[in-house]
């Protein structure tokens, strides 16, 4: 046997499991080719023309809401700059209405204006548990604290 004749016959068993392993695809194509394949071709179809309505119409909505939200935003930053010179002003008129009435009792009452003034007492603090012992939800916390 010469080395011609042995490459021949490796070359013939080689093209012979070829041809075994293309059967074997074809029937497994023609399995998955079912009559059900072109129902999920279809099916498949349809749901992406669904999905891509659905995206357009989630662009649509979010490019108008945004806008909506942009608008709110700066609505409520012009409310706060507004509330903030409110909140000076007043400070200002209590400044002053305290200073009015601390110089009438000085003019009405000139002995209690000479005495020494003492401070306060601070107002007793009730006693309460620590935070994590509470029961219920989160302390509400005053505005100027979440800003």
């Amino acid at each position: 046997m010469t080395f011609s004749t042995l490459t021949d016959v490796v070359t013939i068993l080689f093209c012979s499991a070829v041809l075994v392993q293309s059967v074997r695809l074809i029937r497994c194509l023609q399995a998955v080719k079912g009559a059900g394949f072109a129902d999920m071709v279809a099916a498949l179809d349809t749901s992406t023309i669904q999905a891509k309505r659905v995206l357009a119409d989630l662009r649509d909505t979010l490019h108008i809401d945004c806008v909506a939200n942009a608008r709110v935003i700066a609505s409520g930053e012009a409310m706060r700059e507004e509330l903030t010179v409110m909140a000076g002003i007043a400070d200002a008129v209590a400044e002053r209405i305290v200073d009015a009435v601390g110089k009438s009792n000085a003019q009405s009452h000139p002995e209690v204006a000479s005495a020494p003034v003492a401070p306060p007492p601070p107002p007793p603090r009730a006693a309460t548990k620590p935070a994590a012992k509470r029961k219920g939800g989160p302390r509400a916390t005053a505005p100027e604290a979440v800003a």
